[in-house]
């Protein structure tokens, strides 16, 4: 099967990181950091192989000391393979490759082995020979043989014994023999380590081997696509590999020591990415294609922003996280414009960043769990972090969406089609609100849809969920439109939220509106315009119309602001974008398009009075968790539950992802969790805790296929 997805993470290690990764929170070590960024990755390999285990991922760092003879960018699943070999058994690489000298009998080079190769090399050469087993013989064959080191040193001492006999002599006569000799021989040892070591520093074997480490580089330098299931492998091995000590050269430790030992060079972030458009230009077409950039944003190697809208233009989406030491980025923030006070860093890589509506994902999934999400309807998919828990969390939530966890998620919040009510067959048409007639009743329409949509984000609603028609029913016996049109909005609000517990709503200005639409609840919204206005709003919206499915912008409107006032309506904002508000209207699907309409702004709705224009009124529909029933609390983690079994029934491996107490610190893969979606028990230290917002896939594992409760 195909695979229909290509992902790509890019990790900055270069100078300028240095201490983004290496100064956490109190008691973060360097090496916690560096995990830290690792794991956001191994999330993202993780989420994928959930979504579509045959999608392909590389993971590149880029920003190696070129000092160290590495190339400014690699593909760190490459290095990582190649470290990994051999270290099952624990032995340092010195150990692995004289082991590989002396099944040849070659182990008088055991001590070059160790003084001329550092650790990494030696492992590095021993993993090239056993990827390719012919080049064997011929590092064996460029060992000077033992023979042959032998009479070097023997004619190194005898030839030394004899040399400072004959000085000796000629200066103390024949009682300096003796002493001469003695003293030439010790000399002799001396030169005879120094001949010996040069012949060793320059035979070809050392030189074979020195070629394969740089041979070994160049390879890792080409970024390579792999199936996500062995990234997967290869970044949890790194993560969980147990520390060596090579104690005769103090080399060793874990993996992320060794790699930390050729980090922070300069930062090539543009090449990196010029590698990354290669990837993917060479990859067979993919329905997703997303690239991933943790970094500081500081490029040494030029602008990399052309490089980035070549990436776009390939329709490659582009999320960046910006990656600081600074604890005043502790907050979960999404940006629609740079912010003042950003660095040329920051604004870097929020311009390189995709842009994504409010209601895609994962921007929803990020709303729901306290990220400040900008009113525009628009974002960036970049974020600014200090902290290793909103690095994981965003990486996370990046894909998390893409095999429909949000979806689950915001069905559980109550998500509600709107197709099944623009079109119901109780809505009135109405004629142009100017001149309304007997059917001046849109606020029934709009109320009892705005109602029922706050009614049915409750799960398992004690008293059920009443239609809109019931709603509107209700609402028309107790307040029918009075003689002049129409009912005060508040008017019935107040009414109509004690006869439907436990609805609450409050009067909020756009930027409230916008929010609360970004948090999937309904806004009742009122307004009134003139006469002239009224036909130029019919005239853009009515059915045939050319302009029908378009904005309605300010310019449109701006002859028509004045007096007299024409009537008012009212409708339900439903959508919000970056120019655009969207309302649900009561006049039919067939009228506007498919039943609602969008403006540019709240402006475009008012109305010029003598005294002042008359308002946009926006009413937040809403409800207060503390004061649903238990009963109804328990309904929805009930639901929850469900759902998650459900999931993982159909991703078996979902239960494999890891949540990470917050007592102990430790990652424990979801199934070995107990608890509920309130309180959760950790498998490691036992003590309880509720999921962290931002780990929705996580908190929503509850009961399924676990433990009962405790």
């Amino acid at each position: 099967m195909a695979s229909t997805a290509t992902i790509g993470c890019l990790l900055d290690v270069s100078g300028s990181m240095r201490e983004a990764l290496e100064t956490g929170r109190p008691g973060e070590g360097a090496i916690e950091r560096l995990q830290a960024v690792l794991r956001a990755a191994l999330q993202l390999a993780q989420t994928e192989k959930e979504r579509d285990p045959n999608a392909r991922m590389f993971v590149a760092a880029f920003g190696l000391n070129e000092e160290t003879k590495c190339p400014p960018v690699v593909d760190l699943c490459s290095v990582v393979a190649t470290l990994l070999d051999g270290r099952g058994d624990n032995r340092t690489g010195h150990d692995l490759l004289i082991g590989l000298a002396n099944q040849h009998n070659l182990d008088h080079i055991s001590q070059y082995i160790r003084t001329k190769l550092s650790d990494d090399e030696a492992r590095i050469v021993y993993a090239h020979m056993r990827r390719h087993p012919e080049r064997v013989t011929e590092f064996v064959n460029a060992i000077p043989k033992a023979g042959e080191m032998r009479n070097r040193r023997v004619q190194g001492r005898v030839g030394g014994a004899i040399a400072g006999a004959w000085l000796a002599m000629a200066a103390l006569g024949p009682l300096g023999l003796m002493s001469g000799v003695l003293a030439g021989a010790a000399v002799a040892n001396v030169g005879v380590e120094a001949v010996e070591d040069r012949a060793v520093e320059r035979s070809d074997a050392l030189k074979l081997a020195r070629g394969i480490w740089d041979e070994w580089w160049l390879e890792c330098a080409e970024l390579v696509p792999r199936s996500v299931a062995e990234v997967v492998d290869l970044l949890q091995r790194l993560q969980d590999h147990p520390s060596t000590r090579d104690s005769s050269r103090d080399e060793g430790g874990t993996l992320l020591d060794m790699i930390r030992r050729y980090m922070y060079g300069w930062t090539p972030m543009k090449k990196a990415m010029e590698k990354s458009l290669a990837v993917f230009v060479r990859a067979p077409a993919t329905h997703k294609r997303v690239l991933v950039l943790i970094s500081d944003g500081h490029s040494t190697d030029g602008d990399p922003s052309p490089v980035a809208r070549e990436l776009q233009q390939q329709k490659i989406t582009i999320a960046a996280v910006y990656l600081t030491a600074n604890q005043a980025f502790s907050v979960r923030h999404l940006h629609d414009r740079p912010v003042d006070n950003w660095n040329e860093g920051q604004r870097t890589l929020f311009g390189m960043t995709s842009r994504v509506a409010g209601t895609t994902h994962p921007i929803p999934v990020l709303a729901s769990t306290g990220w400040q999400v900008p009113s525009s309807g628009e974002c960036a998919l970049y974020t600014t972090t200090c902290t290793s828990e909103l690095l994981e969390e965003f990486c996370s939530a990046l894909l998390s969406a893409r095999f429909s966890s949000a979806d689950v998620l915001l069905d559980l919040l109550g998500r509600v089609e709107l197709d099944s009510f623009i079109n119901d067959q109780h809505v009135l048409t109405c004629r142009n609100p100017s001149n309304q007639g007997q059917s001046a009743v849109c606020y029934a329409h709009a109320i009892a849809a705005a109602l029922h949509m706050a009614l049915v984000r409750i799960v398992g609603r004690a008293g059920g969920y009443p239609t809109i028609p019931e709603i509107r029913t209700r609402i028309l016996q107790a307040f029918p439109p009075l003689a002049g049109g129409g009912r005060a909005p508040e008017e019935v609000l107040r009414a109509a939220t004690v006869w439907y517990r436990p609805l609450r709503f409050r009067k909020v200005d756009e930027e409230g509106a916008r929010q609360a639409v970004l948090h999937r609840r309904p806004v009742l919204t009122t307004f009134r315009l003139s006469d002239p206005r009224w036909d130029r709003f019919s005239q853009h919206f009515q059915h045939g119309a050319t302009t029908a499915k378009t904005v309605l912008k300010r310019e449109h409107m701006a002859p028509y602001r004045g007096w007299p006032d024409g009537g008012g309506h009212a409708v339900v904002l439903v959508k919000c974008g970056p120019g655009s508000l969207t309302f649900l209207n009561s006049w039919g699907r067939q009228w506007g398009d498919n039943g609602t309409f969008s403006v540019e702004d709240h402006t475009v709705l008012q109305l010029d009075r003598p005294s002042g224009p008359s308002p946009v009124n926006f009413y937040d529909v809403y409800w207060l968790e503390s004061e649903l029933s238990s009963q109804e609390q328990q309904a929805y983690i009930d639901k929850a539950d469900d759902a998650f079994r459900t999931r993982s029934e159909q991703v078996p491996g979902l239960l494999q992802f890891e949540a990470r107490c917050p007592h102990c610190r430790t990652n424990s893969s979801v199934a070995h969790f107990r608890g509920s979606i309130r309180r959760a028990v950790c498998p490691r230290c036992y003590r309880s805790f509720a999921p962290q917002p931002g780990h929705l896939m996580q908190a929503l594992y509850t009961r399924a296929g676990l433990d009962d409760l405790p």
